[in-house]
């Protein structure tokens, strides 16, 4: 008669007795300590050692029968299955050769995409790995201030408010209700000039610029590129083998003659028009209109890349480069990682009307729609004046920790970093002395627990003067003290070598 296995029973445990006994001989099996073909001992007999009802071990055996772990024979009992379901769902095992240190690295068959994708495959990863709330981590929006109740309260609603035949598969474009919300929020608040049938909903800018890349770019296409400009965008265009051109950007933004003495080949164009990523300037209405003046001639494209412009502390917000475009020459992309959260992952593409249709069919192709509950939520929390709202109780914050960041560093970096206020923005440059590259504090800043962007990472060109992008948003008075605090600790640490 075979023995009964060592199993231990929690009677408070909230996980039933008989699920106990299943997983800790499945565990066994699993693990080599139950062979094939070992006989089980009856279930009388495990229910007596075991103390619980017969009933219990055998909803636990039939449980393993049923998922191929065990078979029964009749007239002979229960035994370890011959052939186990982990056999296969993953891969065997390969016993290593005697002589055989490390196995040949597989030559990998990839399109030229993957091809791209994987020489920068590192420095995309680095940069797209879950966001550390410390300072100075750039982008990120309070989220110790978002209405989370609200929120909360909202996506509930929209599980009962919603039709049942809405919860299939949905426009490719985006729920409507949010396109309509959204369109009516651009047009008031940025003066894009669009229908909601023009609008996209991404998720996220990230996903905007990969659209637009597929449906534009061309091996070799010449793209001006703002320089320095968001690193994100132009990885995504380096992935299609795009030609980037460096674009200088000076007190009034992206220079296009500059741009012209370099290249008169351009097919699109990315810039950030209200305010400049990483540097923080606004174009000029004469250079945003001699833009549109050349994208109608040139029959290109420009990507207005419009990431946090809601947030300006004097004034109203600027006007988008889209609502002084006459000739369809503009796509226009919005997020709301900035303004709600980053995980949300929502955000809009706007296109000429002649495009909608091209972009709405990629759209699908590339994952059909973003999730319902969350356009929905949006939706709702934009139409009943929460995003409005919430807006300006950030600019407020915002404007108040811009301001703590400034005066710390003047209290404990004067001499080594010089920071200026902006009147956007959700952050600001800490230019560091021409000696002083800002790449190496980037990296001496991390092990002294503090996030800096260094500007020359985003460059495509050699700065003549190292900068660090210094984000304050997400982070409180004391976050931002302690920091700055630690900043300085690094740095001193570099100068005594």
């Amino acid at each position: 008669m075979p023995h009964p296995p060592f199993i231990m029973l929690d009677e408070k445990s909230e996980i039933p007795l008989y699920r106990q006994i299943y997983e800790t001989i499945r565990r066994s099996i699993l693990s080599g300590d139950f062979h094939s073909g070992r006989q089980l001992p009856a279930s009388r007999l495990l229910a007596k050692q075991l103390v619980v009802s017969r009933m219990t071990v055998i909803n636990a055996y039939d449980q393993l029968l049923a998922e191929g772990y065990l078979e029964s024979k009749a007239g002979a009992g229960t035994y370890v299955a011959e052939h186990l379901p982990e056999n296969f769902l993953q891969t065997p095992r390969v016993e290593p050769r005697k002589n055989e240190t490390e196995t040949s690295p597989r030559i990998l068959k990839l399109s030229k995409y993957g091809k791209n994708v994987l020489k920068e495959s590192r420095a995309v990863l680095r940069n797209s790995q879950a966001t550390p709330i410390v300072p100075f981590q750039h982008g990120l929006a309070a989220i110790d201030e978002f209405p989370f109740d609200i929120w909360t309260k909202l996506a509930s609603k929209c599980y009962y408010a919603l039709r049942r035949d809405e919860f299939g598969y949905g426009e490719p474009a985006g729920f409507y209700p949010l396109r309509e919300a959204i369109a009516a929020h651009l047009k008031s608040a940025r003066a894009v000039n669009c229908t909601p049938e023009q609008i996209i909903i991404t998720n996220g800018a990230q996903h905007a610029f990969d659209l637009i890349s597929r449906i534009l770019l061309e091996p070799k296409t010449e793209v001006w590129f703002e320089n320095p400009g968001y690193f994100g965008a132009k990885q995504v265009f380096q992935s299609f083998e795009a030609k980037l051109v460096p674009v200088p950007v000076d007190k009034d933004g992206f220079d296009l003659a500059a741009a012209l003495k370099q290249s008169r080949n351009a097919r699109l164009v990315y810039v950030t028009p209200s305010h400049q990523f990483p540097l923080g300037v606004t174009m000029c209405l004469p250079r945003r209109l001699k833009l549109l003046e050349w994208a109608k001639k040139a029959e290109a494209w420009i990507i207005e890349d419009d990431y946090d412009s809601e947030f300006r502390y004097e004034g109203r917000p600027l006007a988008s480069l889209q609502g002084l475009d006459r000739d369809g020459r503009v796509l226009y992309i919005g997020t709301f990682s900035k303004t709600i959260f980053s995980a949300l992952r929502l955000g809009c593409l706007v296109v000429p009307k002649d495009l909608i249709e091209i972009f709405t069919a990629v759209r699908a192709l590339g994952g059909l729609h973003s999730p319902l509950i969350d356009q929905a939520t949006l939706a709702g929390f934009i139409n009943e004046g929460h995003f409005a709202r919430h807006i300006r109780r950030m600019r407020r914050l915002y404007e108040e920790r811009q301001e703590i960041l400034i005066a710390e560093v003047k209290k404990h970096l004067a001499g080594k970093l010089e920071v200026k206020k902006l009147v956007s923005g959700m952050h600001v440059i800490g230019w560091l002395n021409d000696d002083v590259e800002d790449l190496v504090v980037a990296k001496k800043a991390a092990e002294f627990g503090v996030t800096v962007a260094a500007v020359s990472s985003h460059s495509l060109t050699k700065k003549e003067r190292g900068g660090l992008i210094l984000g304050y948003t997400a982070i409180n008075e004391k976050q931002i003290k302690k920091g700055v605090k630690q900043l300085a600790k690094a740095m001193e640490s570099l100068s005594k070598k």
